[in-house]
């Protein structure tokens, strides 16, 4: 038995693997490369969980708990760029990291290279894994011939792990510099460039970060080569299955154009394309859209407002052109029949774009009908429903007037359609709490399951395809106006530890037609202040794991009382504990019903198998049927004179620290139903006026409903200080509660208008409350400033006043 944070416990296991770095975070396509992951609770029985295909593990190979290297075999047609994994142990699941693919095969770049006098010389077309420290240049000479191009492209920001800011610059033989690039409208902080060889010659690439500042974490992968590397493509979507003629802006080389075979069926969303040229195919992809509909590319740029096409085209079409000059406003005409509903799309930023789109709709009259700014993101989006048949123009435009070679959009227009996403709510945005979930053995865990929804009216039903073996399936219903529900899974007892990456189907419906949907998980990975965001990664599958068994068990009784609306009820939770844990465990619900709240939490101590959580519901609180679970933790040990332990509070999220070796021991209970309904009692306490140093009587009526509890006990809350009433028994045929209430003479003077009654009683071992009389107003007067009738009962000034005419 050891103290750990405060906990008493044996069998406490390490927390779940983390992962810091992953160096070199970059392997070449048709190799085996090995990754070095530094991190914490790696082990020789990890596991990498690989989101894509065409990456396959070889081999893993922990040095200590610290340090683990992964061997990873690539597919010679491996998809270039991110590929996401965690690492599983049985002690839980890792946060989602990703490495990249290149083509080019992986150098290491070696010091001293700080001058271009050292500058490290590589050949062309390789990849190069490096590191900026404090003040750190790195520089790598190239060899060129007159003429021949040379294209360099950092990865830094995309490797997944910091804000790294590079400048990237290449300097001629003679010294001069002829190319300095920092942020790209396409990659950001990640810059790209590509020269032409102004001669024959040695040529040095520089790279350093912005400010001269860096560390041992600053890792960047540079790619030095001869492949093509626009700055966009346009246009910048096609339909599928069709041959495209495109060009390539941006690159040395001047405009490039190519035909392009797109592929067969729609993506839906956006598509990589690697732009390739000479056989040399190039590391990173431009965004691209492949569509099921066809394109409208301007014809040249128009220079005014006049209209850029002399036809009107027929719907769904993408609109495709560029904003050549600065305040030049393009139109295209389309046509839409009366009633007919369509949604219009820019796609200029996210494509990397400089354009900040602003789109309109005009009627033939040149009448404005709508606009729109900014949808999510600088990209703008509108629904436009025609109020008659007839043309119409769709006029795009820069925000703020500006325009160029790189100013390019894609304005898609296509019919409303319903949308569906389930995922798993963030509590915490810079971290990735709660996005994974790991099982213990034969032990419970909850999670949220949410919807995002447009243009589903129903609830929605999440189901998954496929769980580690030994965890029982499970069924999320949404319903159609709840955007999260908890849901519990749990896993055998004799549940052999694994994982999976778990698709789950999401069905749902938008007028009496079923809609499917899928999952996804957003996870961000280099995130800056305001909410800025750098690099992300988006997956479809949820992580799922079979871990160490837990050191207790937690399970709440069905509730055989509802709850009631201005009411309260006491949800009995037990503990099971197994026989080397003797130590408290904190009970919290991550989850209840708006408008319904409950302690922060409840300690069931050391020597207690079970304990009360008394939940509050609101008036407001919306009758229905609601599952709820709780969570339990291990807490901390009190010593002999009811003092906290010395030792930190166990937090619900994990560190990053390494060596650690606190538990993460959080366990379930299964889902009950809390049924929320009207108050089955209903009262009035009136307004009462009293004087200080007085005792009154307070009479209040009762209104009995179905529901009650054959006993209540009421008790007066709202008082003031110095004022106190003690509580009175009601029985089941008292129409009404007396109070005997007792000024103090220092009680304070005024109107209070927060008195309500509360009656407490028990149904089936089960404790509830009922407020009555809510708003009951209660009015101290100094001593002799009661007027009474010849009852003794209090008149109202008004009273008083008519009294004095008489």
């Amino acid at each position: 038995m050891f103290i750990l944070g405060g906990v008493a416990c044996s069998n406490v296991a390490l927390a779940a693997p983390a992962v810091e770095s992953v160096i070199p975070g970059i392997g070449q396509c048709g190799t085996e490369f090995t990754l070095d992951l530094v991190g914490a609770g790696f082990s020789d029985q990890a596991e990498v969980m690989l989101y894509s295909t065409g990456v396959a593990c070889v081999k893993v190979k922990a040095a200590d708990e610290n340090h683990l290297a992964v061997t990873l075999k690539a597919e010679a047609d491996c998809r270039r760029g991110s590929h996401a994994f965690r690492i599983r142990t049985p002690q839980g699941l890792s946060e989602l990291r990703i490495f990249r693919v290149t083509p080019f095969r992986v150098v290491t770049a070696t010091e001293p290279n700080q001058t271009p006098a050292e500058a490290t010389p590589v050949e062309k077309n390789v990849t190069i894994s490096g590191v900026l420290e404090t003040a750190d240049l790195d520089c790598f000479a190239v060899s060129l011939r007159k003429g021949e191009v040379l294209a360099a492209e950092v990865e830094a920001v995309r490797l997944g792990e910091n804000l790294l800011d590079t400048v990237l610059s290449v300097h001629g033989p003679d010294g001069k510099l002829i190319q300095e690039t920092d942020d790209t409208a396409l990659f950001g902080q990640d810059p790209f460039l590509s020269i032409v060889a102004p001669t024959d010659g040695t040529y040095v690439v520089q790279l350093r970060e912005a400010a001269m500042e860096g560390d041992e974490n600053s890792r960047y992968a540079l790619h030095l080569g001869t492949f093509l590397r626009p700055k966009f493509v346009f246009p910048a979507g096609g339909r599928s299955g069709e041959t495209l003629q495109v060009r390539y802006y941006g690159d040395a080389r001047g405009v490039v154009e190519q035909t392009l075979n797109l592929p067969p069926q729609s993506t839906g969303n956006t598509f990589e394309l690697h732009a390739a040229l000479e056989g040399v195919v190039a590391p990173t992809a431009l965004p691209f859209r492949v569509s099921s509909f066809a394109n409208v590319v301007e014809p040249e740029s128009t220079g005014g407002a006049t209209a850029g096409t002399a036809e009107a085209a027929e719907l769904p079409v993408a609109f495709n052109g560029i904003l050549q000059k600065p305040g030049e406003l393009d139109r295209f005409k389309f046509k839409m029949a009366a009633g007919e509903t369509f949604q219009f799309e820019a796609l200029a930023q996210r494509l990397g774009s400089r354009a900040d789109t602003v789109i309109s709709i005009f009627d033939g009259e040149e009448n404005l009908l709508v606009r729109n700014d900014d949808d999510g993101s600088h990209d703008s989006r509108l629904v436009f429903q025609a109020p008659a048949a007839g043309e119409y123009q769709l006029q795009v435009m820069d925000k703020r007037g500006s325009g160029g070679e790189d100013y390019f959009y894609r304005v898609e227009a296509t019919e409303p359609r319903p949308d569906l996403t389930a995922f798993l709510p963030r509590p915490n945005r810079v971290s990735q709490e709660r996005q994974t979930i790991s099982v213990p053995r034969g032990n419970r865990v909850m999670t949220f399951m949410a919807a995002r929804r447009q243009g589903v009216d129903s609830a929605v039903r999440v189901e998954p395809q496929s769980l580690p073996t030994g965890v029982g399936n499970f069924t999320a219903t949404i319903a159609a106006d709840q955007f999260m529900v908890p849901v519990v899974l749990e896993a055998a007892a004799d549940a052999p530890f694994g994982g999976s990456l778990t698709k789950l189907h999401v069905t749902g419906s938008s007028q009496g037609s079923t809609v499917a949907g899928d999952f996804q998980q957003v996870v961000d990975l280099v995130a800056g202040t305001a909410d800025t965001l750098y690099q992300s990664a988006a997956v479809n599958a949820l992580a799922v794991a079979v871990v160490e068994a837990a050191p207790f068990k937690i399970r709440m009784e069905e509730p055989k009382a509802d709850l009631a609306q201005d009411g309260t009820l006491g949800l009995i939770i037990h503990v099971e504990r197994s026989a080397d844990y003797a130590g408290p465990v904190d009970i919290t619900f991550p989850y209840l019903p708006p408008w319904v709240d409950g302690p922060v939490k409840l300690s069931i101590p050391a020597d207690k198998t079970s304990g009360v959580y008394v939940v509050h519901a609101f008036p407001e609180a919306q009758p229905r049927a609601w599952p709820i679970c709780a969570e339990g933790r291990p807490g901390l040990e009190t010593s002999p004179d009811g003092e906290r332990a010395e030792g930190p509070v166990m937090p619900a999220f994990r560190d990053r620290r390494r060596n650690r070796t606190r538990s993460d021991a959080i366990v379930s209970t299964q889902l009950v139903t809390l049924n929320i309904v009207g108050s089955p009692v209903a009262g009035n306490i009136g307004r009462v006026s009293a004087e200080q140093g007085a005792k009154m009587k307070l009479v209040g009526t009762i209104e009995r409903g179905d529901s009650l509890p054959e006993d209540l006990v009421a008790t007066l809350e709202g008082l003031p200080n110095r004022v106190a009433a003690s509580p009175v028994k009601v029985s089941p045929r008292d129409g009404k509660v007396e109070f005997e209430v007792h000024f103090e003479p220092t009680a304070p003077l005024g109107t209070f208008e927060s008195l309500v009654c509360r009656l407490s009683g028990v149904i089936e071992g089960q404790q509830v409350s009922y407020c009555i009389g809510r708003g009951g107003v209660l009015k101290i007067e100094p001593k002799g400033g009661v007027v009474t009738d010849a009852s003794g009962r209090p008149l109202s000034p008004l009273e008083v006043l008519r009294s004095s005419q008489k």
